[in-house]
């Protein structure tokens, strides 16, 4: 099996304590820094180290940060609005904000230079059924902009690694048969790529048909999958 480097591309090579090392680029990291495609292939067939650190992004020196922080209450109220003039990442800081129990673990600097993207797929990968808390949790702050295509793109790009994990996928799958609500969300909104073509290979994989049926029925009732039809 191919792990490939998140830098450069190329194999690497998987160490017995759960890291790897790049021999073309030098490059090195935990499980956690590799792409989440790379994990999928490992979780398949090795018991991953339970201490898992967040992916960082690139912090720039000319890039603005709060001046201040912001409680939960008002990190909700951006996110409902979806106004992020204030804070462009209240996203993340709303989840951490509203579940500090699963968050811990990681201290406040990793916070910070994580982004929700990171944050949710740590967190699923450790605890699938928090993942999931947090990510309907996101859905339902920002719901009202589900239907606007470029805030459905980015809320589905920031749950997409979470539900890539076959450990979520399972979870979510038996939540999807008995809440409309949630499949609503994700098969009629405004974005018809990725997601949830994500979620239908996974019915494939787990064998829900009948399931499959249903959620696909949602999608070609969706004005925005009828567009690109």
């Amino acid at each position: 099996m191919r792990i490939n480097c998140p830098y450069c591309g190329e194999p690497v090579t998987m160490k017995s304590d759960g890291w790897w090392e790049c021999g073309w680029c030098g490059d090195c990291g935990d499980f956690g820094s590799l792409n989440a495609s790379e994990k999928a292939k490992l979780l398949q067939v090795v018991q991953v180290p339970k201490r898992i650190s967040i992916p960082v992004r690139l912090v720039f020196e000319t890039e603005e940060k709060p001046t201040r922080k912001f409680s939960r209450a008002e990190l909700e109220d951006m996110v409902r609005r979806w106004d992020f003039s204030e804070n462009e990442w209240a996203c993340r800081d709303l989840l951490v904000a509203a579940f500090p129990e699963e968050v811990a673990r990681w201290s406040e600097k990793e916070l910070l230079e994580a982004d929700t993207e990171g944050l949710l797929q740590c967190v699923g990968l450790e605890n699938p059924e928090a993942g999931i808390r947090m990510m309907r949790y996101l859905l339902d702050t920002a719901e009202e902009h589900l239907q606007e295509p470029g805030a459905a793109r980015q809320i589905f790009e920031g749950i997409y690694p979470l539900c890539q994990d076959q450990e979520v996928q399972c979870q979510l799958l038996e939540l999807l048969k008995e809440d409309q609500h949630l499949a609503m969300q994700l098969f009629l909104s405004a974005c018809v790529e990725g997601l949830p073509w994500l979620l239908l290979d996974a019915c494939d994989w787990f064998e829900e048909t009948a399931l499959k049926e249903k959620l696909f029925a949602l999608l070609e009732v969706n004005p925005y999958y009828e567009a690109t039809d």
